[in-house]
């Protein structure tokens, strides 16, 4: 059985239900009554689509834009953001630029991806700061922080 293509909306809410509630087919049968009312965006769905994506799994269509942080997944060269995006085709600007990418080929970066990776580029650039300043400089700095005078 094919697993359902299913919007990014739906597959939240989904999600959330699946996790409060204990009862995946209570959603069939609201969605069945046509109950929903906090659902909206699930009543696209049939009650076949709906029962597929709960009980088999589902795919999210991915919708990218401009800004967007994500992966390729076909080479792994970090994290990008999308710079350019054209009938299922972008540019990705990241430590290596990458043009002509299709969508299919990416993915969107989580939050905790997207923090991980401006934590190690902080550092990156920290490390250079710290690796040209002169010993004398150094020290100045050391003596700053331990007096707390950050003026």
């Amino acid at each position: 059985m094919d697993k359902p293509m299913i919007t990014r909306d739906q597959a939240d809410r989904i999600w959330a239900w699946e996790w409060r509630k204990d009862n995946p087919s209570k959603l069939l049968e609201l969605h069945a009554k046509k109950v929903l009312s906090d659902s909206k965006c699930l009543q696209s769905l049939t009650l076949d689509e709906l029962a597929r994506a709960i009980y088999v799994g589902y795919k999210v269509e991915e919708k990218f834009k401009v800004g967007d942080k994500v992966f390729y997944r076909t080479m792994d060269t970090g994290m990008h953001t999308i710079i350019d995006i054209k009938a299922g085709i972008c540019n990705l600007r990241g430590s290596v630029k990458l043009t002509n990418v299709k969508t299919s080929s990416i993915c969107h970066a989580t939050e905790s991806e997207i923090a991980v990776e401006e934590k190690r580029r902080t550092n990156k650039k920290l490390d250079k700061i710290l690796l040209d300043l002169s010993d004398d400089e150094t020290d100045m700095l050391y003596e700053r922080f331990e007096c707390g005078d950050f003026r």
